[in-house]
């Protein structure tokens, strides 16, 4: 630590009206130079100088330059909840460092920095305490959300406690002003060696925030947002611990927090809608990539696809319902516009047991529909809307998971009656594996489901009889699951050495081993003709040259991806379908088999696919495009007039009830 060999004094003052004033008096020097840089750059004061006092030497400037005043009007931004901080401790956990960053924001995005950074910034915090307007006015915000209104505790009080605690605050940083060898230790070596140094040094209750320190110093070294999130990207590797990965997920959180460092990491979006749909791939590492980026959007999507972030997660989707849940359009397109990019965002939302975001999401899409989804005779009532939302949900899961999130929130509570209903419906088909994992008969992934739904009906805002009754109902479909076989351990190995994915249109790297009809016995002399390779993967038609387009895929052939342009549907004729998302957890959403159709609404709808698809066996699907789709029923017109009409009315109401959906 810096020491004050020279025995003198640094007088940091500010200029304004051509008056000079004291700011504070300082033994160290770096720290007078630091809170000097923090007030020029406040744009506050004309002028910003340091002035160094010793006996041997007397006065003498070190530090003196001018800046120009401009007045931002910075204040703080409404909140409506904040944990209780009763220790120093308190104010270190993330939790309390979201609700100041989300508090201070203006303050934050002005200084280019997260409030990690704030509470081990020293002259920062002085700036902080001299403003007035922000300090008083944020400890009264605190304090007010902090009291219980039944307790005797008075704000007052609170905010006299929360003063100190701030005091407390101010001092920690100020000591670890002189700890530069934290930062050093991120630099040198990465964030690992930082925790394995202060783990060596310190007690296990000070390890948290040197550590804290440690990675602030990093970030603060940094440029902008996009350099940052860069940086604490660049600490993760696949063998990093799981605390490194802990301290990296708040560090981003508390970036992507903010709707200025979300703006610099997206670019320019053609709306917000756009953003939204970006922001919800982003989240889940199966955002696609973009071409010519100005950040690090793409490494960021590798991160988040490689790494369980869930704080990082839960920090873009709360965001992202934000933005939803407002009254400002997210397209230019008008109502049409609106209910398009509504009904897109719920499919990207879709999980595996309700909505990505909970509550808070859930709620959002709600109020969201109300407008998105009404017609010229006005918005929707709230009823209507959960009924919409509901039916846009393919799976009973998501919509029993839906519907439990939303019973938690205060719309929820004004519309029970329609919770209870739409739940009641859902929770009735919940018997089994198919109906848990929609058709996936995988007894592993209907356990999570049942947990997942468990753990939303024990918040859910409703009567204990109905929460009772709900888990009763779970655990008779646990039961189910638990009588179903288990894997067959030479599949589930055969399953983890299925070949490497390919796509069905890949160019060289299509699979040179087509799907094969069963061929009779060959003699046992003869295994090397078995084992000829094939020749490669392409679409096929019938030997007559007539007959629909037909496609063959391999196992582990990849059929189209989150995000391709739906332009046809495929009919199964032999093996089995998977349908799955991608993510730090690939979920898987459905297993289909002969005889069943998938991606039939690229016949009726230009929107891209919203899932993936492979073959999880050797597979032939019959191909079905608009163009055939025309062909076909301009032929029926020539054998069968009235089929041939009444199938056009019906394309022409389900492309219409598609229209309407979206």
């Amino acid at each position: 630590m810096e020491t004050n060999l020279a025995g003198k004094t640094y007088e940091v003052q500010t200029e304004s009206g051509g008056k000079w004033t004291l700011v504070a008096s300082y033994n160290v020097k770096s720290q007078a130079i630091q809170q000097a840089q923090a007030l020029l750059e406040s744009h506050k004061y004309s002028g910003v100088k340091v002035i160094a006092e010793s006996d041997r030497k007397g006065e003498e400037v070190i530090f003196n330059e001018q800046s120009e005043v401009t007045d931002k009007g910075l204040t703080i931004v409404p909140i409506d909840s904040s944990p209780r901080c009763e220790a120093l401790s308190d104010f270190y956990q993330l939790e309390a460092r979201l609700t100041a960053g989300r508090l201070l924001r203006q303050y934050l995005d002005d200084a280019g920095m997260t409030a990690m950074e704030l509470a081990f910034d020293f002259g920062r915090l002085k700036m902080l305490e001299r403003d007035d307007k922000l300090y008083v006015g944020a400890l009264a915000r605190l304090a007010g959300l902090q009291v219980d209104k039944d307790g005797a505790e008075k704000p007052a009080d609170r905010q006299g406690a929360l003063e100190r605690l701030f005091n407390q605050l101010k001092d920690n940083a100020q000591k670890m002003m002189g700890r530069e060898d934290l930062g050093a230790a991120v630099r040198d070596g990465g964030l690992q060696a930082l925790i394995d140094k202060v783990n060596g040094e310190a007690a296990t209750d000070d390890r948290h925030p040197l550590i804290l320190a440690g990675l602030a110093a990093f970030m603060g070294e940094q440029g902008d947002w996009s350099s940052k999130a860069e940086a604490v990207t660049g600490l993760l590797s696949a063998d990093s611990s799981v605390v490194a990965q802990a301290y990296v997920d708040e560090a981003l959180a508390e970036i992507l927090d903010g709707a200025q460092a979300i703006g610099e990491l997206l670019g320019g979006v053609a709306d917000a809608a756009t953003g939204h749909r970006m922001l919800v791939q982003l989240c889940q590492g199966r955002l696609p990539e973009v071409k010519n980026p100005l950040s690090c959007i793409n490494e960021l999507n590798k991160t988040m696809g490689a790494f369980e972030l869930e704080n990082a997660r839960s920090a873009i989707l709360s965001r992202v319902a934000r933005g939803i849940g407002g009254i400002k359009p997210m397209t230019r397109e008008g109502r049409e516009g609106e209910r398009t990019a509504l009904v897109n965002l719920i499919r990207n939302l879709e999980d595996y047991a309700g909505l990505m975001g909970g509550p808070q999401m859930a709620e959002a899409l709600t109020l969201r529909a109300k407008m998105a989804l009404g017609g010229e005779d006005g918005d929707l009532s709230a009823e209507q809307s959960i009924s919409k939302i509901v039916g846009f949900l393919p799976s009973l899961p998501s919509r029993a998971g839906y519907v439990l999130d939303l019973s938690a929130t205060d719309t929820g509570a004004k519309q029970q009656a329609a919770v209870v209903r739409n739940l009641a419906q859902a929770m009735r088909g919940l018997t089994g594996v198919d109906a848990l994992t929609g058709g996936g008969q995988d007894p592993a992934m209907a356990k999570r489901v049942i947990d997942a739904l468990n753990d939303k009906i024990a918040a859910a805002g409703l009567p204990v009889e109905l929460k009772k009754t709900a888990s009763a109902t779970l655990a008779k479909a646990m039961s189910s699951v638990a009588a179903t076989p288990a894997e067959d351990p030479a599949a589930v190995k055969a399953s983890a050495n299925k070949p490497k994915e390919q796509r069905w249109d890949s160019g060289d790297a299509k699979p040179q081993a087509p799907a094969q009809p069963p061929q009779q016995a060959q003699p046992a002399q003869q295994p090397a003709a078995a084992a000829a390779p094939a020749a490669a993967a392409a679409p096929v038609k019938p030997a007559n040259g007539k007959g629909p387009e037909q496609r063959k895929l391999v196992k582990g052939q990849i059929l189209f991806e989150e995000g391709d342009p739906g332009n046809e549907a495929f009919l199964i004729s032999s093996g089995s379908i998977e349908i799955y998302r991608r993510g730090a957890i690939e979920q898987n959403l459905a297993t289909l088999g002969p005889g069943e159709l998938l991606g039939e609404m690229s016949l009726i709808d230009d929107q891209p696919r919203a899932a993936s698809a492979r073959a999880s066996e050797d597979s032939v699907l019959v191909v079905l495009s608009k163009e055939s789709l025309k062909i076909r029923l301009q032929r029926l017109e020539q054998t069968d007039k009235v089929l041939h009409r009444l199938m056009g009315v019906l394309v022409n109401r389900l492309r219409g009830m598609a229209k309407t959906a979206e």
